[in-house]
């Protein structure tokens, strides 16, 4: 692997700044692999996912002379990488074919469905799901992610094993996960941007 030619991020960020193109050609060096695999995650398209990968690389490029020395070079490439995948998630929804396309690629795992609790955008959407679930099912769901409660506080305020609390909290999750994809697919996607690029 060739030496960087700038070891130091803040001159690298400097040279940058200055139209140096070598200094762009290290950033394209660093970041472009980790960067085409997070959005073929996000995005099953490989067209796709080389337009935009390309793009990130133009308005860094583009905007280099706004940059400031002490950024981050990772988390900006990541923001702007993200905001053009959403933008093309956005202009996706309008043919609801590539959408459900999109979505369904998506996966999002248990651990995902907590942000989405806390979130005001999601909130009503989130209930609505929650109320469709068997009466049992949502009582478990809501004592564990909304009460905060343990699963053996669970199990035996409502005189059930561990394993069918866990049993319940699986269906729910698969349940919430698929209806999500299904019927929301514009906040499965924005979800799994933010989880892919942070």
């Amino acid at each position: 692997m060739e030496t960087p030619l700038y070891t130091d991020e803040r001159e690298l960020l400097v040279r940058l700044r200055q139209g140096d193109y070598q200094a762009f050609e290290q950033v394209h060096n660093q970041y472009a692999k980790l960067l085409a695999y997070k959005l073929s995650k996000l995005i099953k398209i490989p067209e796709v996912v080389q337009e935009l990968h390309q793009d990130v690389f133009m308005r860094l490029w583009d905007a280099r002379w706004q940059i400031k020395e002490d950024t981050n070079l990772k988390p900006y490439l990541y923001t702007i990488a993200r905001n053009l995948a959403i933008d093309f998630y956005r202009k996706a929804a309008k043919q609801k074919g590539l959408e459900r396309q999109l979505a369904q690629h998506i996966s999002l795992s248990y651990d995902h469905i907590e942000p989405l609790l806390s979130s005001k955008e999601t909130e009503a959407v989130l209930d609505q799901l929650i109320e469709m679930l068997p009466s049992q099912r949502q009582k478990v769901f809501r004592m564990i992610k909304q009460q905060g409660k343990t699963y053996e506080e669970t199990s035996v305020q409502l005189g059930v094993s561990i394993n069918t609390v866990k049993d319940h909290m699986r269906k729910s999750t698969d349940f919430l996960k698929n209806q999500l994809s299904r019927n929301y697919p514009h906040i499965t996607f924005s979800i799994a941007a933010s989880i892919i690029f942070y």
